[in-house]
């Protein structure tokens, strides 16, 4: 091997080899800013001036409008299969009913509970119809001349 060749593809061989274990860091959602974060007070501070310090929430509350999210997560990957959240800060935001900051909430990983899906089926309304049933009810269905799904271009209805 080259005096160069050592010179160069050693450190590069290096640099390669580090970079390709070092993990994947992404950040999502909202990066507050404490010092904005500060200036909203309860009992004060109004749902405008919210979205003008904070910006629009990651998410609202599903039953009403008076609680606002802003969801901030940073995750680390090491490779495809592992993925790690390292850090989340949730910030909840509830409004009173004429908009006016009710309270503040801030929470971070360490309080956070992981969801586990139910494997149950989720049970539907309506009729769940046999083989036979469908069979039978389908009779009569295919080919109608007034069917306008299976009648052919430019033809009359009738």
């Amino acid at each position: 091997m080259s005096r160069f060749a050592r010179l160069v593809g050693v450190p590069a061989l290096a640099l390669l080899v580090s970079t390709a274990c070092s993990p994947t860091v992404t950040t999502h959602g909202h990066r507050l800013d404490s010092t904005r974060l500060e200036r909203i007070r309860p009992g004060v501070t109004t749902r405008e001036e919210v979205r003008r310090l904070l910006g629009s929430p990651s998410t609202v509350a599903t039953l009403d409008d008076r609680t606002w999210y802003y969801v901030a997560q940073r995750i680390e990957r090491a490779n495809f299969y592992n993925e790690r959240l390292v850090e989340q800060e949730v910030v909840a935001i509830r409004f009173d009913p004429r908009g006016i900051v009710e309270a503040i909430d801030r929470n971070g990983l360490e309080t956070a509970q992981a969801v586990v899906p139910a494997a149950e089926k989720t049970p539907t309304r309506g009729n769940e119809l046999t083989i036979f049933e469908q069979i039978v009810s389908n009779i009569g269905r295919f080919n109608t001349a007034n069917d306008p799904l299976t009648r052919r271009q430019g033809q009359p209805p009738f």
